[in-house]
């Protein structure tokens, strides 16, 4: 956000507070999910040796913590099959479940961006690309 003061004049106060809303959810969201896969694993393990004994609320909140991570899932990967091609559906097939790994892989990411944002602030970390003459694009246009 480069200028801050003028954001929220330009989308409206609601507007400007969904923006932060959806923005800092999506980065604290990147940042917290291997805690919260920990500490549902950690739960499960204390639950299936007995502790705390039962009849406690733990393991109601576990199954409520899972329900919401699978819709958490669900949802997104409802979202991504809305802008996908009939074709793309199909192909999908058994890869979905790779989505709990997908996001561990994003959480390494954001992890390794904040880490690395004191060091080198202007830094972009893209992906490697090989230069090409002008020319060669021209050839192949």
């Amino acid at each position: 956000m480069r200028e801050p003061a003028r954001l929220p004049r330009e989308m409206g106060v609601g507007g400007f507070l969904v923006f932060q809303l959806l923005i800092g959810g999506m980065l604290l969201s990147s940042l917290t999910h291997p805690w919260l896969i920990m500490l549902l694993v950690t739960t499960a393990g204390y639950l299936a040796l007995g502790f705390p004994p039962a009849g406690s609320s733990e393991g109601a909140l576990l199954l409520l913590d899972l329900a919401n991570m699978a819709a958490s899932y669900d949802l997104f990967l409802l979202l991504g099959r809305v802008a996908m091609l009939r074709e793309e559906k199909r192909s999908i097939g058994w890869r979905w479940i790779y989505v709990p790994l997908y996001w561990l892989m994003i959480s390494v990411a954001a992890w390794r961006a904040l880490l690395e944002l004191p060091r080198k602030p202007f830094f972009w970390d893209k992906t490697p690309r090989v230069p090409v003459s002008t020319s060669e694009k021209l050839r192949r246009a």
